[in-house]
């Protein structure tokens, strides 16, 4: 057992707030550790969206204390045979299926232990197949919460599932980018991130443009351009935003989640 864990365990779903579940899965937490601060992170990830998820996770996880769990439930594979994984990576854990939604993880910095929750012991009896998320990644949570050593749950796990990652496609004329998701403000992520494109996006000229709009610089804040006006800029992820000042971009620029952003060099 470690010493003097913090006894946080965060949350990140897609389950919104509609219905039992989130309650659920907290009650399953305080079952194990009546002593944990379940912490809510987000429960508004779009349905069975596991890349959106594992950004969420990747941008999040630091700012917690050390020995925190955080627990991750995007999960459409619920019931199959995709496993449960439980991680350590720099004295923070994690918890939830393995079908990608650690990718930001494994290919950040950093060693990551991965084990298979498979201990029986440590669920809730009986397993729902359907819930995993209480029945069985909630009471593992609790169980890290209290200081249990993550090999105890099961056996390492060498070949954990990653995702692909869309990257942008760059030619001399164009930087074709993938719009990834919104956010609740209507803000638009894209997978261009300042660390390979930041230098040239503030460097060299270039323009965004669409239906009666256009941008033709980055910016550093959402309140740059006027009200109404587009912007883009870096937001505090690290990943292109293209944002309306006091507006929504997903409700005005006609640009939608999956879609392709062409920004045009010169």
């Amino acid at each position: 057992m470690r010493k003097n864990p913090p006894g946080i365990v965060t949350l990140i779903t897609d389950f919104g707030w509609a219905g039992e579940y989130v309650g659920a899965m907290k009650g399953a937490i305080l079952k194990v550790n009546p002593r944990c601060l379940p912490t809510d992170i987000t429960h508004q990830i779009d349905p069975q969206n596991i890349l959106q998820a594992s950004f969420v996770l990747e941008n999040s996880y630091r700012f917690y204390p050390r020995g925190t769990v955080h627990l991750v439930v995007v999960d459409p594979g619920v019931g199959t045979r995709r496993r449960a994984l439980a991680l350590e990576k720099d004295g923070w854990f994690f918890v939830g299926p393995d079908n990608g939604v650690f990718t930001g993880l494994l290919r950040g910095k950093g060693n990551t232990d991965v084990y298979e929750i498979s201990a029986r012991k440590y669920a809730l009896r009986p397993v729902s197949p359907t819930f995993h998320g209480r029945d069985v990644f909630a009471p593992a949570a609790g169980h890290l919460s209290l200081g249990l050593a993550p090999e105890r749950l099961g056996p390492r796990v060498k070949d954990p599932v990653r995702m692909d990652f869309p990257r942008p496609r760059e030619s001399k004329k164009r930087l074709n980018a993938r719009i990834l998701w919104a956010d609740s403000f209507g803000n638009l992520l894209t997978n261009v991130s300042r660390e390979d494109f930041g230098p040239a996006l503030a460097s060299r000229p270039f323009r965004i443009k669409g239906k009666g709009w256009k941008i033709g610089r980055l910016s550093q804040t959402y309140g740059e351009e006027k009200p109404g006006q587009p912007v883009a800029l870096f937001g505090s992820g690290g990943w292109l935003e293209i944002s309306v000042n006091r507006g929504s971009a997903l409700q005005t620029l006609g640009l939608k989640p999956g879609g392709t952003l062409s920004i045009l060099w010169g």
